[in-house]
């Protein structure tokens, strides 16, 4: 599972996210004023959707005087950002090949 059932950081937040960035892209002309491509828009949704993933419910100053494994994992720094990241290219990394949406764009993009 990529979202725990913790009080905020859920799936129903990551859902959350979307729909205000679709708000946000369609009600205030945000595609126009920031000049944004369709790519721009389809990874601005993606990074919404998985930008709390494997959250555990703390913040990065608890993980760091917990010494967690995350925090010595990613060397106190930007503890849980790191990890929402890495959890999503590790999920990605594990979908079938026809199944991972990243496979029709090139590296640049």
């Amino acid at each position: 599972m990529s979202y725990h059932r913790n009080f905020y950081h859920s799936q129903v937040h990551a859902a959350d996210v979307v729909q205000n960035l679709t708000i946000f892209f369609d009600k205030c002309d945000v595609k126009k004023l920031c000049g944004m491509t369709e790519n721009d828009i389809f990874f601005s949704l993606l990074s919404g959707a998985a930008h709390d993933m494997d959250h555990p419910g703390t913040n990065n100053a608890f993980e760091v005087k917990m010494k967690s494994k995350l925090a010595l994992l990613y060397n106190d720094q930007s503890v849980l950002e790191h990890h929402h990241a890495a959890s999503f290219f590790f999920l990605l990394d594990n979908v079938n090949y026809d199944c991972n949406i990243m496979n029709g764009f090139s590296k640049k993009e």
